[in-house]
């Protein structure tokens, strides 16, 4: 069932929570990781799950073109 994918983990949920109540910011891998105070690993795994799952999408960066934004 899609609400068991939805909130199965505490990181996941923290996301859904950032994207849900600011739509319109995009944000960095790095940026997320300091504010949520976990890995980048766990962070781009919860992000590549969103993104398959056609929450989220992913970007290429303005500056850097191997640099991902998220929204």
């Amino acid at each position: 069932m899609i609400l068991d994918q939805l909130f199965s983990g505490k990181i996941r949920l923290k996301l859904l929570t950032r994207f849900l109540l600011n739509p319109k910011t995009k944000v960095f891998l790095r940026g997320l990781e300091k504010e949520l105070d976990v890995s980048s690993n766990t962070v781009r795994l919860e992000l590549n799950k969103l993104s398959e799952m056609h929450l989220i999408e992913e970007c290429e960066g303005e500056l850097n073109t191997k640099t991902k934004l998220w929204f």
